[in-house]
């Protein structure tokens, strides 16, 4: 009975955390997402003092039929993006984790390389991000015209000489050519596992010891399983991160749409399709997590 009663109180105390900001969606996202909705099953366009909402020519759903039966552009961008959604979030979760877990030990220089692996973090947003980003544009172009397409090129002919598939080669070499990338891009997970593992009582590591238990067994008999739930909350960002990534060709795609073409409803209609995607992957990380991972619930 106190149980149940703990737990509807906890339960009120994180309704009543995100209660601004379930009043913030109420107020200023749920009206724009139902617009945004209606866009893509009618013909948008601009007149004077506004815009306009039309019937679509060739019927109410040919926004949709459109994006996968006459652009060929699109499916192919939408499965690229699938595919590295499904190879670089673990890469990236685990890494966070592996790292996380060397600078949670004690060393000479841990509190500059937590500096360092924090950096990401601050200068992700604002002008900062956008100099970097058309700056490492312009030099990815020059490095990989020089240095970075041989030692690819190189790693390809080495696997392939291994009689490694065609597929887990191109893959391999992908994964090698985005190193810098996959680094950058795991800054908070890094710093979300780190707060996880500096969570956990030392008590518990102390007994292990006294037991007679190896490095290798404390990991994934303690340091595992409690930092587990946290591998679903950096799934769920990684997944949600890429979406919105400022690279992300899909949506550079889409936003072409917006900008150059004005073919508002069209591009509508790839948005709530990429959406649809993404929230799919999450459904799956979400019931992946759900049943293999676990969950502390004597606290």
């Amino acid at each position: 009975m106190k149980k149940n009663e703990l737990s509807r109180k906890r339960n009120r105390i994180g309704w009543l955390f995100i209660l601004p900001w379930l009043i913030g969606l109420l107020l200023f996202f749920v009206k724009p997402i139902i617009s945004f909705l209606i866009y893509s099953f009618t013909d948008f366009h601009f007149v004077e003092g506004g815009y306009q909402l039309g019937v679509l020519e060739n019927g109410l759903f040919s926004n949709y039929s459109d994006m996968f039966f006459k652009d060929s552009n699109f499916p192919v961008k939408l499965v690229s993006a699938f595919g590295e959604l499904l190879y670089k979030t673990p890469i990236i979760v685990f890494f966070s984790l592996f790292v996380a877990t060397i600078l949670n030990q004690p060393f000479k220089g841990r509190t500059l390389m937590r500096t360092i692996f924090f950096l990401p973090i601050i200068i992700m947003s604002g002008v900062v991000m956008e100099i970097m980003q058309r700056n490492m544009t312009s030099i990815s172009t020059l490095e990989s015209t020089e240095g970075a397409l041989f030692s690819v090129a190189a790693l390809t002919e080495i696997l392939q000489e291994t009689g490694l598939p065609t597929v887990l080669t191109d893959t391999l070499t992908t994964i090698v050519s985005e190193v810098g990338s996959l680094i950058w891009d795991s800054g908070i997970q890094i710093l979300i596992f780190l707060s996880a593992l500096l969570s956990i009582p030392a008590a518990y590591f102390e007994a292990a010891q006294m037991e007679g238990a190896s490095g290798w067994e404390i990991f994934w008999k303690i340091t595992f399983p409690m930092v587990s739930p946290f591998i679903l909350a950096n799934a769920v960002y990684t997944i949600v991160d890429s979406y919105a990534n400022y690279g992300n060709e899909v949506m550079l795609y889409i936003q072409s749409y917006f900008t150059k073409d004005m073919n508002i409803s069209y591009a509508a209609a790839m948005t709530w399709v990429y959406l649809l995607m993404v929230m799919i992957v999450l459904a799956m990380v979400f019931l992946i997590c759900k049943r293999f991972l676990f969950y502390n619930t004597s606290r």
